[in-house]
């Protein structure tokens, strides 16, 4: 993959991204697939749109969307590209801005680069030297836009800083339905912690490669399509991931189900480590919605 085709995506994230904020900003259709789990005409229309550009432009490579079946023959590709069309459909619904797009590229199992984009704020996370972050205008198919992505992502200068107290609680985000359900009620969360809740881990994992927060978990499943764009943007000398119940992350597999994630900046996950031992706390992981 040369740069400029990586830049050839970025027109395309932006250009399908007019079209989810123009849905967005209807009352637009929406369909039950079972189970409570919601899609839109702005997933389809998505998925479909990256589908055909990235299936077009690079023939030779695997492709895996949470909205179109899919086939075994991604397994046997050195590369393949792993799409959420809009992760946090539910919040797209409500229409409370808590979404974004994850499009992931992995070669032979790594996730390697990819693009978080959430068109009702304009938030843009991606990776050019290194991970980076831009907040965009709509319409976003602009060549302004674009430019704008061309001069962050050619910046030396990572936006990830430490909190620059050490009284300071790191900011733990978590899932709005994992809150509600309880799963973060023990009192030391609470306590150690400045803890919130989200939807889209996609989202979150995009704030966290941009160093806005400090620290994810999730003890809930999370399929490929919802966490390998984010996980992309992770470099490992700044931050630490993995999933609570499983080996660690090896993406375009048959089943594409993880168990339980934890993403942070390094010195946030070796303060939760202080806090909980990992094993205990992966006996809290769901292994179902």
């Amino acid at each position: 993959m040369e740069e400029q085709e990586f830049q050839e995506v970025w027109r395309w994230v932006l250009s399908v991204g007019d079209s989810i904020l123009d849905i967005y900003k209807t009352d637009f259709q929406i369909r039950d697939k079972g189970g409570n789990d919601p899609v839109t005409e702005a997933d389809l229309y998505a998925s479909e749109f990256l589908y055909e550009k990235i299936s077009n432009r690079f023939p030779g490579h695997g492709f895996l969307s949470e909205e179109r079946a899919d086939t075994v023959s991604r397994l046997d590709k050195e590369w393949v590209w792993i799409l959420d069309p809009i992760d946090g459909t539910r919040e797209f619904v409500k229409k409370n801005d808590q979404f974004a797009l994850s499009l992931g590229l992995v070669r032979n199992g790594e996730a390697i680069w990819g693009i978080i984009f959430n068109p009702a704020t304009g938030e843009f996370f991606s990776k050019g030297k290194n991970s980076f972050f831009a907040k965009l205008q709509a319409p976003y198919a602009t060549d302004e836009n674009f430019r704008t992505l061309l001069v962050e992502s050619s910046s030396v200068l990572h936006p990830l800083q430490e909190s620059d107290s050490q009284n300071k609680k790191p900011v733990l985000i978590v899932s709005a339905s994992e809150m509600r359900e309880g799963l973060f009620d023990d009192s030391f969360w609470h306590e150690d912690f400045e803890i919130r809740s989200m939807g889209s881990i996609a989202y979150k994992l995009g704030l966290l490669s941009a160093g806005f927060i400090d620290l994810i978990v999730s003890l809930k499943p999370k399929n490929e399509w919802d966490i390998c764009g984010g996980i992309a943007l992770l470099d490992e000398e700044n931050f630490t991931f993995f999933p609570l119940k499983d080996k660690p992350y090896s993406f375009n597999q048959k089943t594409t189900l993880s168990f339980g994630l934890v993403a942070g900046k390094r010195k946030a996950v070796e303060y939760l480590e202080s806090k909980i031992d990992f094993h205990q706390l992966s006996l809290k992981v769901k292994e179902r919605w």
